[in-house]
């Protein structure tokens, strides 16, 4: 990429000799100094003319061969790439022209102050920041050091993340990192069990991407930020995997890096996947020169790529990723023709590449186990196989889709499980990933096969026993689903999704002390459980023990105080406790929330919880017999929730108590345009509004809502009985509105 300041070859360039002011500084300014400034992770700084002038042989050579500056894939193989640091070949020339003509200099007061690699937050300060609880040391010597560390990430409710930035801190060591989230209790506890602060690793184990991103960084890589609509989600209690390929400096160095993570308002409203090609079985001679593996996967829905993250060790030569359309053209995706490990990065693209349904994906990678490939750590060449050593060899790489539509993530899922398990990865992990792709899709005989060949494979499998237990359920064998959920709590008691399922079922069954034993449990054990804490407070309220409920909802208070749900129930609890001035407050506190906190792709999630919230305020109001505030919380709650049933009703009585027959007409007429599912009954309706007044708007909505036989049917009823109960005005109103229609 040429930049804008070197103009290329002009006609005076190429009459006089360049000048480091006129032609090399632009340059050096541009691709070399991100790295090679004081501090920097380069070996010497090239921030002068001095600096760049004492080693004008060395860095045209190292540019001439593009050793430097370190850009890997090549250009006529892939899109555009966002942070392309290669050089064009005019820019190369002009250094080469530039050495050779004795690096003249040129005006220097003419060359502008180099912009030096941000010290702080280039984002801006971040919402929150992930930092060391302790300074990590790098040993003075050894060899490279690949090191996973675990942090708190410190949040109190859910959040959606739209950008995340890495400061290194100390430059000069950190060659790389790897970040990944694990919201389980697993990594944490791997690094426990060690004495030092983190654990020697390559491996991240538990943790993971978050849905649809692939996160790393190397020196001078922008800070992260996720395509629009693709803010992805954290969770309380989530932690943060660092892995942090680190290069001895020949003294000890401190090492403590910190993670701005930057919030979204909004969660996601597009659907991510990472999609992975692995050979699993390596297996390189010594002394093969050009030993080469290739897999392929073919997309079962449209998608576009956003990212790529390939991944190999010393012995990776040509790395080559293409996709092939329905239509019989190839698409290069990236091609990185002298692979070097050192140089590792995930690679993103400037747009989006879309690709049509049917595309079949390729990676085909070669490797070079001679003496004669400078980066094989073995001298001499030694046989070697797959593995998550550095002195193993891997094959992958890690594919950032976008999808078209947010239905078909299952049948990518299903087709990675299938692609998995073809290429020789018959593990539990595969056969569970399969089945839940299954199950998303609703093929619930399928899903319930595939976890049992995941049973059949490892009988812990803790995730699979809960999934298979919810599809028993599902087809009506509570039973058998009770047994498994209590197999699953045997072999991993902090799955809080099936100790849920499980209390529910007691509940159902007569068995509320148990349930609640189950789940008091489990909080202590994962007292930051959102969906446990509600739960039981749900057993409690719904047994009279509203002041067990509201315990449960206070106590939640310091990890969910910003969370609409626990807001909600905890002002209902509140109410139920007479204390109608707390449930008051923690319902309209539930009202200022703006933030969608229901880790769920639904925009209206909060709304529909607010709507909630205003209704039950709306109830305290006529309790009250304060119809401006009754009325002020009913619009409210439409406003909220249109189609909010309950509201519906309490507005068209309200309305016709203050005879406003066109108001309650109009509230009726959206009760009749609800789903069938969804629609109160006609007596629930009739309940709630003053007769006769509201059998006659009744009649006059059915009749606008095109149901007029109906409408004179209704009336026919309600006349015989008025006339029953001897209230022969009310029969007269009744025959007339019967006879206008």
């Amino acid at each position: 990429m040429m930049l804008a300041g070197l103009g290329g070859f002009s006609a005076s360039a190429q009459t006089r000799p360049p000048t480091f002011a006129d032609d090399i500084a632009p340059i050096i300014h541009g691709h070399c100094i991100g790295c090679h400034h004081p501090g920097g992770i380069g070996p010497f700084s090239l921030l002068t003319y001095d600096d760049v002038r004492r080693r004008a042989t060395q860095v045209a050579e190292v540019t001439s061969d593009r050793y430097m500056p370190p850009w890997k894939p090549s250009s006529a193989h892939s899109p555009a790439l966002q942070g392309d640091r290669s050089l064009e070949q005019s820019a190369i020339d002009l250094i080469v022209a530039w050495a050779d003509a004795g690096a003249p200099t040129g005006d220097l007061a003419q060359v502008p102050i180099p912009l030096l690699p941000a010290t702080g937050w280039t984002l801006g300060e971040p919402d929150v920041v992930v930092e060391f609880p302790e300074t990590f040391t790098l040993p003075p010597e050894g060899s490279d050091v690949f090191h996973n560390f675990v942090l708190r990430i410190p949040i109190t409710q859910r959040r959606f993340i739209r950008a995340l930035e890495f400061l290194p801190q100390s430059q000069l060591v950190i060659h790389h990192a790897v970040i990944a989230f694990d919201p389980t209790p697993a990594t944490r506890l791997k690094d426990e069990a060690t004495p030092e602060f983190g654990y020697a690793s390559m491996d991240l184990g538990t943790a993971v991407n978050p849905n649809g991103h692939i996160i790393g960084w190397t020196p001078g890589q922008v800070p992260y930020e996720t395509y629009p609509g693709t803010a992805f989600e954290l969770t309380p209690g989530t932690d943060l995997i660092l892995q942090l390929h680190m290069l001895p400096s020949g003294k000890p160095e401190k090492v403590s890096p910190r993670v701005g993570l930057y919030f979204s308002d909004t969660p996601s409203s597009r659907i991510g996947y990472v999609l992975l090609l692995r050979e699993n079985q390596i297996d390189i001679p010594a002394g093969a020169e050009d030993h080469t593996v290739e897999e392929s996967l073919t997309l079962p829905a449209p998608a576009a790529v956003l990212s790529l993250y390939p991944h190999a060790h010393y012995l990776g030569r040509d790395l080559r990723i293409w996709a092939d359309l329905p239509d019989g053209s190839r698409q290069w995706l990236m091609r990185i023709p002298d692979w070097d490990f050192n140089w590792q990065s995930d690679y993103r693209f400037v747009e989006p590449l879309p690709l049509p349904a049917g595309t079949k994906l390729t990676m085909r990678y070669s490797f070079d186990n001679t003496a004669t490939n400078p980066r094989n750590p073995a001298r001499p060449p030694v046989r070697v196989q797959g593995g998550w050593r550095s002195s193993d060899e891997m094959a992958e790489v890690a594919i950032q889709l976008l999808l078209e539509n947010a239905q078909d993530l299952p049948k990518i899922e299903e087709a990675q499980a299938r692609y998995q398990l073809e290429a020789g990865e018959g593990n539990s992990d595969t056969l569970y990933n399969l089945a839940l792709a299954l199950d998303r899709q609703n093929r619930l005989p399928e899903a319930a096969r595939a976890y049992e060949d995941a049973l059949h494979a490892n009988p812990h499998h803790a995730n699979s026993l809960n999934n298979l237990a919810a599809v028993r359920q599902s087809l009506g064998d509570s039973s058998a689903a009770a047994a498994l959920y209590r197999r699953a709590l045997t072999v991993d008691p902090a799955l809080s999704a099936a100790r849920r399922n499980l209390a529910k079922i007691l509940r159902g069954s007569a068995q509320p002390e148990e349930a609640v034993r189950l789940l008091q449990n489990g909080l202590t054990q994962l007292p930051a459980d959102l969906e446990m804490r509600l739960a039981l407070a749900e057993i409690h309220l719904s047994g009279g023990q509203a002041s067990a409920a509201r315990k449960v909802l206070e106590a939640g208070l310091s990890w969910h105080r910003e969370d609409p749900r626990l807001q909600l129930q905890l002002g209902q609890a509140c109410l139920y406790t007479q204390d109608a001035a707390a449930g008051i407050a923690h319902l309209e506190e539930t009202l200022t929330f703006s933030r969608v906190n229901e880790g769920v792709v639904d925009i209206d999630a909060t709304q529909r919880i607010q709507a909630e919230a205003a209704f039950t305020l709306a109830l305290v109001a006529q309790r009250q017999r304060d119809l401006p505030t009754l009325e002020r919380r009913l619009r409210q709650t439409l406003t909220l929730r249109p189609t909010h049933r309950d509201a519906l009703m309490m507005s068209a009585g309200v309305a016709l108590i203050q005879d406003d027959t066109v108001g309650a007409e109009r509230h009726l007429g959206a009760l009749l345009r609800l789903p069938d599912a969804t629609r109160p009954t006609e007596k629930d309706v009739l309940s709630t509004l003053p007769y006769p007044e509201g059998a006659l708007v009744w009649a006059r909505a059915l009749k606008t809502a095109g149901r007029r036989n109906e409408a004179r049917l209704f009336l026919d009823q309600q006349a015989k009985f008025a006339q029953q109960n001897n209230r022969s005005e009310w029969e007269q109103k009744l025959l007339s509105l019967r006879d206008q229609l």
